[in-house]
């Protein structure tokens, strides 16, 4: 029974994070399965952090395949001038992904532009691990009460107009992303 709950565990969190849009919060199912299941917390965010991650190297790498093909040329180019400037200046990408892991926001954002951009995964993928599994700890430890049921926590998301609003504006904000000409500005900036 427990090793059943926890590959279904796995499960949910590969599927919700290889989504690109409108799924709960990781660290939400995460809580949930603790609480409803009395799960031990470290194997439940070890879990996750593992499966987020591989999640979303799996949606980084559906973003270079199939969304940069959808892509007009010019912001093709756009997304290769932040994807060339990461890749070569890590005292940037580094911080820059082990702070956002640690704030309770998706991170789907951050890796579709990553796949656009076609950074290297490696280096943004252990950053967003080492990240959650800190961010995890805490935020599944701090949850008391949730519902008692997982169909509940994707209902109780969907119907929230804020989250909805939040992604939408997060694949407006990828969109504009790539219509800044970067090449421009990043040879100005010395990192």
């Amino acid at each position: 029974m427990i090793l059943g709950l926890y590959g279904f565990l796995a499960s949910v969190v590969l599927g919700i994070n290889v989504i690109p849009a409108f799924m709960p919060p990781t660290w939400i199912i995460l809580a949930f399965f603790v609480t409803k299941y009395h799960m031990q917390i470290l194997p439940v965010v070890l879990i996750g952090a593992t499966f987020a991650t591989l999640g979303r190297i799996i949606l980084a790498g559906m973003s270079r395949i199939f969304f940069r093909r959808l892509l007009p040329k010019d912001l093709k180019e756009n997304y290769a001038s932040i994807g060339v400037y990461l890749n070569k200046h890590h005292k940037v990408t580094i911080p820059l992904v082990i702070a956002y892991a640690f704030l309770p926001i998706p991170s789907n954002n951050v890796f579709i532009a990553a796949g656009l951009a076609q950074m290297r995964i490696r280096l943004l993928a252990a950053s967003f691990f080492a990240g959650r599994l800190i961010s995890y700890t805490f935020w599944v430890s701090l949850t008391k009460k949730l519902s008692d049921n997982l169909v509940d926590l994707f209902s109780n998301h969907f119907s929230q107009s804020s989250s909805i609003v939040a992604q939408i504006l997060g694949l407006v904000a990828i969109y504009l992303l790539g219509t800044i000409a970067w090449k421009k500005i990043l040879k100005k900036v010395n990192v």
